[in-house]
């Protein structure tokens, strides 16, 4: 079945501020640069630009569990975990993730992705689009991965009865 992953008002807020902040900057720059100084304006529009459609094509749109594995959809490529490879799944709080450390990944704009660290669960993979939705997966390779489906109850239930997890 297929969950959906909606924004939190945080998420959503951030990544207003984030579109108007660089559409900002990008039209006082092609207003003010004058012609010898193109050069710098296009590296700088290319800077924002890539930065911005990489956020967009891997912000996480969705999951989905089958029969044998579980499927983040993103709109570039999904990711996916082998169901023999989940050894447990539990719903945590927003409370559990303070102090956690974005060591590579994205921080409100589309969501919140890529490695963190919090010195309770460790490194984690995070997929998320919400920070009150959440369900952290420990895999057999030591590896912990956070999601936020809007549904969390059925997630966690199908997640859960698809093949058993130990723990």
């Amino acid at each position: 079945m297929r969950y959906s992953a909606s924004l939190d008002r945080t998420t959503k807020i951030i990544t207003t501020a984030i579109t108007v902040l660089f559409a900002g900057i990008l039209i006082y720059e092609y207003q003010t640069f004058s012609r010898g100084e193109r050069t710098g304006l296009f590296i700088s529009t290319a800077v924002l630009l890539i930065t911005y459609g990489s956020a967009y094509i891997f912000r996480p749109i969705g999951y989905s569990v089958t029969e044998h594995e579980l499927v983040i959809h993103r709109p570039l490529n999904d990711v996916r975990y082998a169901r023999e490879a989940l050894e447990s799944v539990q719903v945590i709080v927003k409370k559990d993730l303070q102090f956690t450390i974005r060591t590579f990944g994205v921080g409100g704009l589309w969501g919140y992705y890529g490695y963190f660290y919090n010195s309770v669960y460790g490194k984690m993979i995070w997929y998320i689009t919400r920070r009150d939705h959440l369900v952290l997966i420990k895999a057999t390779n030591k590896k912990t991965i956070l999601l936020s489906p809007d549904d969390i109850d059925s997630f966690t239930t199908e997640l859960n009865s698809v093949s058993p997890i130990i723990g």
